[in-house]
C-alpha cells in the first residue's frame, strides 16, 4: 500500500485509444486538477518540459511518469494513473511509447519523495508490473496498488 497516499477511483482512468502524447499528458492528469492536486498551468508544464528535454517521462518500456516542475501550479502532493490499450507515441520511432502513465503532482523537491518511492516499489515487483498491465478494472487496480 502507498500508505497516505492510497489510489482511489476518481484517480484512475481507462482508455482504448489517445491519438497525441500531448493529450495523454491532460488527460492522465485531468483527475488530479478536477481535485484540486494540480492547476491547468502544471499540466501545461508537463508539456512544455517534454517538448524541451524530449520523451524523459518514459521510464521504463510501457511507462510514462509526466510531472512538471512545482512551481508551474502544483498545490498539493498526489498522483493518478491511466491506463490506454493502444500505445502512444512521444517520438515517431516507436522508441518512447507508453500505454500506462502515473500524472504526478510535486509541491516541492522532496515532499513527494515517500510516494514515488512506493510507486517505484509496485512496479518494480514482476508480479505487479504484470498485473497493471493485464489490469481492465479500476478495482484491480487499487488492489494492485493499495496491498
Amino acid at each position: 500500500m502507498i500508505e497516505g497516499f492510497e489510489l482511489t477511483e476518481e484517480f484512475i482512468q481507462f482508455y482504448d485509444e489517445i491519438d497525441t502524447w500531448e493529450d495523454a499528458i491532460r488527460y492522465s492528469s485531468d483527475p488530479l486538477l478536477q481535485k484540486g492536486y494540480v492547476r491547468q498551468s502544471y499540466i501545461d508544464g508537463m508539456i512544455e518540459s517534454v517538448k524541451e528535454h524530449g520523451p524523459y517521462v518514459v521510464i521504463a518500456p510501457n511507462i510514462a511518469l509526466p510531472h512538471a516542475r512545482p512551481e508551474t501550479g502544483s498545490v498539493k502532493v498526489g498522483y493518478s494513473i491511466m491506463k490506454v490499450e493502444k500505445p502512444v507515441s512521444f517520438t515517431p520511432d516507436g522508441n518512447n511509447d507508453a500505454t500506462f502513465f502515473i500524472a504526478l503532482s510535486c509541491v516541492d523537491a522532496t515532499t513527494h519523495l515517500e510516494m514515488l518511492q512506493r510507486i517505484v516499489t509496485v512496479l518494480s515487483d514482476q508480479e505487479k508490473h504484470d498485473a497493471i498491465f493485464e489490469a481492465k478494472t479500476k478495482k484491480e487496480m487499487i488492489e494492485i496498488f493499495n496491498n
